[in-house]
């Protein structure tokens, strides 16, 4: 298991080689991003990351609220293959593999099991898509309670279910640990019973998504848990940092360094 961080949400003020650049000096091995449309700004991202080796591991094909290309609306079927097709192209290019699906908001007049069967027959033809290029789908559940009102896959139980029901090795689904601590909790248990399903991993402090040696969660002793559960992918850092960025940086590679060791 290793860790990155979603290099958006750092040094916003600097262009994105000395983003990546200060990122590796304050430790950081990986990195992750919102981007994904611009095909010569995630080339850039690519470049940056192979000068300084670190790794570009995932990027986030549709934003929440983008519902004209929606995988939770029929209607935007096409659209979203269209997005999975051309972002999927743009990453590999940057030397990513892997990219962050969000269901979209729920359809105003539509049942619920109408619009789960659109998301997962959805899920079904882009893993198919992605899986002919080698390209790696995540499906994220979001809370609805505090930051996302009106967004479909709020349920980790049904991202399960709709990974299980497509069976394809290139969709799993995103546990955000910030996320799922305000919708329900209890995470080893959920995640002992489920690893399997997991592709990657989303952190942030409780309450704020700040800092994750802020709040009420032992972010230590969860990733101890999910190491001892076999998980050997990435814990992606997606939190809004309230110190200075070096520091904020700096001190979560020391938080975590008692269960990640090096892999930090």
């Amino acid at each position: 298991m290793k860790a990155d961080v979603l290099l958006d949400l750092f040094y916003t003020e600097l262009p994105i080689k000395d983003r990546i650049n200060h990122i590796a000096d304050a430790g950081w091995k990986a990195v992750e991003t919102w981007m994904g449309g611009d095909a010569a700004e995630l080339k850039e991202v690519g470049n940056a990351c192979r000068e300084r080796e670190v790794e570009f591991v995932s990027m986030v094909m549709n934003f929440n609220n983008d519902n004209e290309v929606a995988p939770v609306r029929k209607t935007s079927r096409a659209a979203f293959l269209e997005r999975i097709d051309r972002y999927s192209d743009n990453a590999l290019a940057a030397g990513c593999s892997r990219g962050i699906v969000t269901s979209g908001d729920r359809v105003t007049g539509e049942d619920y099991y109408t619009q789960l069967q659109s998301l997962t027959d959805a899920l079904a033809a882009a893993a198919e898509l992605a899986g002919r290029k080698g390209f790696h789908l995540n499906i994220e559940p979001l809370n609805d309670k505090v930051d996302h009102p009106g967004y479909f896959l709020v349920s980790r139980e049904e991202a399960v279910s709709i990974v299980r029901t497509v069976a394809s090795p290139h969709l799993r689904f995103l546990y955000d640990l910030y996320h799922q601590q305000i919708m329900t909790g209890d995470h080893t248990a959920f995640l002992a019973a489920n690893i399997e399903w997991v592709g990657h991993f989303h952190a942030a402090g409780v309450p704020g998504r700040h800092e994750i040696f802020s709040g009420e969660m032992d972010y230590p002793y969860i990733v101890r848990r999910i190491r001892e559960m076999g998980y050997r992918g990435y814990l992606g850092l997606e939190y809004m940092p309230a110190l200075e960025h070096g520091e904020s940086l700096r001190r979560s590679v020391e938080h975590l360094a008692s269960a990640l060791g090096d892999a930090v």
